[in-house]
């Protein structure tokens, strides 16, 4: 029986009006009469962005823009709309990056594009009501990154100059049916509020040794807003909340061969107080997976991430089921990373506090027999290194900085056994025993109270 769980009443009531019962609209929205095709060169080697920034510039309000279905379309070039108002973007053919990298990484150090600051990002969409619907045709709508060939070029944790693939800064705005083919890295960024995200399909897969890094799939700094139905497929998190974020629900989604289901990292800018609250997970298969349910927060940093819930998981050969580290750090170097590429000490002299965590009705087992996945490159591996006693067994990892800064925890209906046929474990730090945590917190055998 699958427990039900209670939203926070702010995520509930937030995400009721543009968000009910998770429907995004199969027709255009009123007041978009006017629609504009993006016309495809059909030529392998013209740039169709141009097109895309000509119709755009007339076409950015109360309008639907359309790439066409049955057309390829070649964005060698970043691809920008700001200013957008109730505009809905069709992406129904295909679209393809460059594939020379080095071509990629010198336009990703350009300045500007367009007259639009690029910083790294390939497709940038800004502004208030705008839809993007993909296609339901699984060989259209794909934005193909041909992400496989960095990999297999990589030096060891990622080439420089890696495009960020897609910005998404949106006041009341969705995305539906997106489908990404191997995304050289970082993968979608929301920013705004009010943002519903609908079966969004993310392949990541390297058919190669190579390993995917940094293809993370939402990274999220934006509030009241919905993910569901994701299939992601990565070498990064899956769903990772920034700080800033309020009234995230993630439900009903497949996560494979990633980072799971993340809240941070926070506190790497020591100058900033990091928030996040209200925040749930909710119905999520985890198969293959690095970790489960992680909470990363940098030694030193401050802030507060407040009622976060992973609940009714099903995870099958997950390393880290349930992880919390509290003393993040850079895994390039002894030393950790302040913020703008800056590496220097750091004082331990804070922590992002946690506040209200809860960890309800999981069921599955932890990868026992070989933990880790291929992005490890260091001895001992960055993943190994905060919990080197960590064996396979464990079921949760509490790593916290101190006797206070992880309060009203709660483990419960928490079923999580190793492939291994022996007892699952527990790692704890810092954590203090109470009659709602729910597990006995003392290294050792994982013991439900």
């Amino acid at each position: 029986m699958v427990a039900s769980i209670a939203l926070p009443l702010l995520l509930a009531t937030s995400l009721l009006p543009s968000a009910l019962a998770a429907s995004v609209p199969t027709r255009r929205a009123p007041g978009r009469d006017n629609v504009c095709i993006v016309p495809s060169s059909g030529n392998g080697d013209q740039d169709d962005t141009p097109a895309f920034q000509d119709v755009v510039q007339r076409c950015n309000k109360d309008s639907v823009v359309q790439f066409e279905a049955g057309k390829n379309y070649n964005i060698f070039t970043p691809l920008s709309a700001t200013g957008l108002d109730n505009v809905e973007i069709q992406l129904f053919g295909n679209l393809h990056l460059p594939q020379n990298i080095s071509y990629v990484q010198e336009i990703v150090n350009t300045t500007s594009v367009y007259g639009t600051l690029v910083q790294g990002i390939w497709f940038n969409f800004e502004g208030q009501n705008i839809d993007i619907v993909g296609s339901t045709n699984a060989t259209e709508g794909w934005i193909h990154s041909y992400g496989q060939a960095w990999w297999d070029a990589n030096n060891s944790t990622g080439l420089p100059n890696r495009p960020h693939l897609m910005t998404f800064n949106a006041t009341r705005g969705s995305i539906r049916n997106l489908k990404l083919r191997k995304p050289i890295a970082w993968g979608v960024n929301l920013l705004g509020n009010d943002i519903t995200v609908i079966d969004p399909f993310i392949d990541a897969f390297s058919n190669s040794s190579a390993f995917p890094f940094n293809t993370d799939g939402f990274d999220i700094h934006a509030n009241n807003v919905l993910i569901e139905g994701a299939t992601i497929r990565n070498g990064d998190d899956s769903v990772a909340v920034q700080a800033g974020t309020s009234n995230v629900l993630v439900r009903r989604s497949t996560f494979i061969d990633g980072h799971g289901c993340s809240i941070g990292s926070l506190g790497q800018n020591q100058a900033l107080y990091a928030r996040v609250d209200n925040i749930t997970f909710d119905d999520i298969t985890m198969v293959n997976s690095l970790y489960g349910a992680r909470f990363k927060s940098w030694v030193g940093g401050q802030g507060l991430a407040s009622n976060i819930t992973w609940s009714n998981f099903k995870v099958d050969n997950v390393t880290f089921p349930a992880y919390v580290t509290q003393t993040y750090v850079n895994q390039g170097g002894k030393d950790t990373q302040n913020g703008n590429g800056l590496v220097n000490g750091r004082a331990n002299n804070a922590s992002v506090i946690m506040d209200t965590f809860k960890w309800v009705n999981w069921t599955g087992t932890s990868n026992s027999y070989t933990p880790g996945d291929g992005s490890c490159k260091s001895d001992p591996c960055w993943y190994d290194a905060d919990v080197p006693a960590a064996d396979g067994t464990q079921a949760a990892i509490l790593l916290c900085a101190n006797s206070t800064t992880c309060n009203n925890f709660e483990f419960r209906d928490f079923q999580v056994i190793p492939q291994k046929e022996v007892l699952p474990t527990v790692l704890c730090n810092n954590v203090q025993n109470s009659t709602t945590l729910g597990l006995l917190c003392v290294n050792g055998t994982f013991v439900q109270v």
